[in-house]
């Protein structure tokens, strides 16, 4: 099988989780997607493969930027407002990683996020016991793929 035809039905798999999961799944998602291209830019870094470790980053940045948009300034009060300096942070740190090829940013980011997403996944687990609260994780929002899929 070609390249092209191998990627198809794993780049479709993506596309249906991203198009069935409800906004607390996306939210992991894009964290996961951040984890993992935080782990990807460190390494090509390391490898010295600077085109690989600049699309990583990007893919990062575009991750960072759906969770900035995924906030909700008026609703989540505080919280959203910590999210955001938080997600502010991380942008920047992986850009003055991009940009000084500092390695330890990304490793710093890369474990910053993933205890941030685990503590989403023990809140998310909690709001789904709530019946009230687990509905209004499903409302019919628009999904932008840049995060997940790509």
């Amino acid at each position: 099988m070609q390249n092209g035809t191998y990627g198809r039905p794993l780049g479709q798999y993506r596309q249906a989780s991203v198009e069935t999961a409800d906004r607390g799944q996306l939210i992991i998602m894009i964290y996961d997607h951040c984890i993992k291209w935080c782990g990807i830019a460190k390494e090509a870094l390391d490898g010295g493969h600077f085109a690989r470790k600049a699309e990583a980053c990007h893919k990062v940045q575009a991750g960072i930027n759906e969770l900035i948009a995924s906030l909700d300034m008026q609703k989540g009060g505080e919280i959203a407002k910590n999210l955001w300096r938080l997600y502010d942070f991380y942008s920047h740190h992986v850009h003055e990683g991009n940009v000084k090829n500092l390695s330890k940013n990304f490793t710093e980011v890369q474990e910053m996020m993933g205890q941030l997403r685990e503590s989403w996944q023990k809140a998310l687990g909690e709001v789904r016991q709530d019946k009230t609260l687990a509905n209004k994780l499903t409302p019919n929002a628009s999904r932008s793929y840049v995060s997940m899929v790509g």
